[in-house]
């Protein structure tokens, strides 16, 4: 997998910082120092988890359970000389392991700006391959239709069998490993394992998985990331491997602390802040209500016990509004009564933390349970058939960038996509095929296009793309392209396969200038595609012309 720019830096600050941690309590040896190190290293384990590099993360995985193994208290630092020891050759291996890795992938960046220097601005921005190795037989029956389907979602397939070596390239996004003719025997767990070590930025899929506890978990122990078994092939792998590409930006967490005492809070934010948590402290319950309408937290720390009311009483006020229902309440307590902890969890709250806590055990709490609330408003807002943001989500969105760029000179591009006689399809092969052409439309608009894109199903067989950053002959040849490709994709049913095509309108910022704007505009330009026989994109007329 080869990492951006603002990866690698980002990854940098992460090693500086726990190298820095370990030297500081090797030098020292207190359990002030030993904490800062098992935060850097928690904070590490999270940013791997982050970009998806499950060889990495695993190895991570191993020294901070090791380090955790080891936290106990003040009495208990420092380690004793061979513990210390373990811990070291753990950290210095983690280390190489990842230095290793990200020269090859710096490496295979500059290789990859180099082929494309001479290539187009649109070719170079937008055309960037996706590396998949591909582990089958020769023969085997399904290489030729994945690596056909593989090829029209922009990845770059390079086949080999399971006796011959790896090529001698840059690590791939992908290993699919399709099983040989004995299944998943020792070879090829071997196999795996060999892959897993060599290649630890890399996902690794196993396909053709029987319904087996034993050989998953054996498939999981060699270094699979992902199983899949035989009847989900095309579907599922492809959408596994398009969500591999989302990089989803967000906004850093946000954490409300209602607590009275200004030591505990500086020990909550201090854990917090090592892992890019933002946090927001009051000491009186009273502001609770203006504080969460104000910062909009993700999550709320309570403590039990303050002036004016207690944590408990708080929350359940706050559970009265319709906004914060779902909102997670921690409690901060040295409450230990096992009744008044389960009699708070039903008044409201989500978890409960004794004090004094393990900052390493808070931050993890709090990120998860974080990770989880936003996912909830994250499947409210996408589709559910194609994973893409939905009407009401794609709409805000496209309004929030247009807002953000009033008199800012960054180009953007609006499209209206529908798909053509889509109702044909439907009434010939039935809704699950045509299921399979609206999903195969949106696999192909995530494939191709950036993260920082907004594309939507605006509604039944149609969509909408916001491109940032390009101007309109830009937004129309990578566009055009897409269409093109559309054309030709096999969709199979049970007669054979069919193939469909979609018609476009483009409209471009600051001509028009607001998100209505845009989109009435390229609606308009879409309906001129259709009057002018489908299979095509239309630009939107300019305004001048209809003067």
């Amino acid at each position: 997998m080869v990492l951006q720019s603002p990866e690698l830096r980002s990854l940098d600050t992460c090693l500086r910082s726990l190298k820095a941690r370990w030297q500081e309590y090797r030098d020292q040896g207190n359990f002030e120092h030993f904490v800062e190190f098992t935060l850097a290293l928690d904070n590490l384990t999270e940013h791997l988890n982050r970009l998806k590099l499950p060889g990495l993360l695993r190895q991570c995985e191993g020294l901070e359970n090791a380090a955790l193994a080891l936290f106990g208290d003040e009495s208990s630092h420092p380690v004793s000389a061979r513990d210390a020891a373990a811990l070291e050759h753990q950290v210095d291996a983690l280390l190489h392991t990842i230095e290793t890795a990200q020269a090859a992938s710096a490496g295979a960046e500059e290789d990859q700006r180099r082929r494309t220097a001479s290539s187009s601005h649109a070719e170079a921005e937008w055309a960037k391959p996706r590396s998949i190795w591909l582990i089958a037989g020769e023969r085997h029956a399904w290489v030729p239709g994945l690596v056909e389907q593989l090829g029209f979602f922009g990845f770059r397939v390079f086949r080999f069998g399971w006796s011959d070596p790896a090529p001698d390239a840059a690590s791939p996004l992908v290993a699919l490993c399709i099983p040989p003719a004995d299944g998943y025997a020792a070879a090829a767990l071997q196999s795996i394992e060999r892959l897993r070590s060599e290649h630890p930025t890399s996902q690794l899929f196993c396909l053709a998985v029987p319904k087996s506890l034993e050989v998953t978990v054996a498939l999981l122990r060699a270094g699979a990331d992902v199983t899949i078994q035989a009847e989900q092939e095309t579907v599922t792998v492809l959408g596994r491997l398009l969500d591999l590409l989302q990089t989803r930006e967000q906004d850093p967490y946000r954490v409300l602390v209602v607590e009275d005492s200004p030591t505990a809070v500086a020990m909550i934010q201090r854990s917090l802040s090592q892992h890019g948590i933002d946090s927001h402290p009051i000491d009186n319950p009273q502001l609770l209500l203006s504080a969460v309408e104000q910062y909009r937290p993700d999550l709320v720390l309570m403590d039990m016990y303050m002036p004016h009311c207690t944590g408990v009483e708080a929350t359940r006020v706050l559970r009265q509004l319709t906004d914060y229902q779902s909102l997670p309440v921690v409690y901060l307590s040295s409450e230990t009564d096992m009744g008044m902890q389960v009699e708070a969890l039903r008044l409201g709250g989500d978890q409960f933390l004794t004090k004094p806590c393990n900052p390493v055990l808070l931050a993890a709490v709090v990120k998860t349970k974080i990770e989880r609330y936003r996912e909830m408003q994250r499947h409210s807002q996408h589709d559910s058939l194609t994973g893409l943001l939905n009407h009401s989500a794609a709409k805000g969105r496209l309004n929030q960038l247009v807002q953000s760029l009033q008199g800012a000179p960054e180009p953007l591009c609006v499209a209206m996509l529908d798909i053509d006689h889509f109702k044909s399809v439907n009434d010939t092969y039935g809704h699950p095929v045509g299921d399979q052409v609206i999903r195969s439309l949106a696999w192909l608009l995530k494939g191709r296009l950036r993260a920082s894109d907004i594309i939507g199903r605006y509604g039944g067989e149609e969509f909408i793309v916001a491109l940032r950053s390009a101007g309109l002959r830009e937004a129309e040849s990578v566009l055009d392209t897409i269409r093109a490709d559309f054309a030709t994709l096999p969709h199979a049913h049970a007669g054979g396969t069919l193939r469909a095509t979609f018609s476009a309108g483009l409209a471009s910022f600051p001509q028009w200038g607001t998100g209505n704007d845009l989109t009435h505009a390229a609606d308009e330009a879409l309906l001129e595609a259709k009057r002018q026989g489908r299979n095509r994109i239309v630009l939107a007329r300019s305004r001048k012309a209809d003067q």
